[in-house]
């Protein structure tokens, strides 16, 4: 008898759980749409919510690249560029998680371009946990930072003192992707 009650114990902590970091977190049916702004390459914000593009990492806006010999600031042409896409039209989110920074992490669209390819596809970003393959073909078309020599993002902020992005989304995010695979979210 004490066997079954400490398991319906376990499973209602459980449930309790689960249910409290759904409500804490966003889930990927809360699109929102609206218009935003670049805060870096890998960043924008949108109705005072700060959005890191998951998948992908841009430079730091201060990083500098090199190409034919000369040095350029490829943070700065990788926040320019995201501008730009910006500009296309309404952008729509699907948040994944948060950061540790408490930036939401997101896929972004505008229109049918997704943001975190286009950024790798242009060779303006690389990938960091997917676009892989759009990756290797601007390597291979020599776009953007592979058109040079170039310190991937994470291992300059590390040079310079910072802390290494997380590929990852937190827990919350997890719990949200397995909900959505199993058909309860």
């Amino acid at each position: 008898m004490k066997w079954r009650d400490v398991v319906v114990a376990l499973a209602i902590l459980a449930l309790m759980a689960l249910i409290a970091v759904r409500l804490d977190s966003p889930s990927g049916s809360d699109l929102f749409s609206s218009t935003a702004r670049a805060a870096d390459g890998d960043t924008l914000t949108m109705g005072g919510r700060r959005i890191r593009l998951s998948g992908m990492d841009a430079p730091e806006l201060t990083q500098p690249c090199n190409r034919d010999g000369k040095e350029w600031y490829c943070g700065a042409a990788a926040r320019a560029h995201l501008a730009e896409l910006l500009r296309r039209g309404a952008i729509t989110c699907s948040p994944i998680g948060t950061d540790r920074y408490e930036r939401t992490l997101a896929r972004c669209r505008v229109g049918d371009d997704d943001l975190g390819a286009r950024m790798v596809r242009d060779g303006l970003a690389v990938s960091y946990g997917d676009y892989e393959d759009v990756e290797a073909m601007a390597r291979a078309e020599r776009k953007g930072l592979w058109s040079g020599t170039f310190d991937r993002p994470q291992d300059w902020r590390l040079q310079h003192g910072r802390p290494p992005e997380e590929p990852h989304e937190s827990a919350a995010g997890y719990l949200s992707m397995v909900l959505r695979l199993i058909g309860l979210e």
